[in-house]
């Protein structure tokens, strides 16, 4: 995927996210490309993985952190969710995906 500013229409939105699943994700604007790599996991239920991705990214953002960061964030979210049996009931706290994250290289 190349880089290309008309993903962003007449530019009422500024950034775009793209979740690549086990691939990671990637961040465009008109400035930048962004990839953030994925996580290897093992993989036993799909079912939250969007949602826990998506959630992570917020809760990072709305914290303080960079596009980089809050994609690994989200991705660890992600990773962490399709690990485990169930939805809501599987996503991660904070500190579980912080762990994650530093197990895996940091932000």
């Amino acid at each position: 995927m190349t880089h290309d500013p008309k993903l962003l229409g007449d530019a009422t939105v500024t950034t775009v996210v793209i979740k690549r699943g086990a691939s990671g994700a990637s961040v465009f604007s008109a400035a930048e490309r962004i990839d953030v790599p994925g996580s290897p996991v093992e993989a036993v239920n799909t079912v939250g993985a969007g949602d826990s991705f998506a959630a992570g990214l917020v809760v990072s953002r709305l914290s303080g952190a960079d596009w980089y960061q809050s994609c690994r964030f989200g991705n660890a979210c992600g990773a962490i969710v399709v690990t485990r049996h169930g939805c809501a009931m599987a996503f991660p706290t904070r500190d579980e995906v912080e762990d994650f994250v530093a197990a895996s290289g940091g932000f």
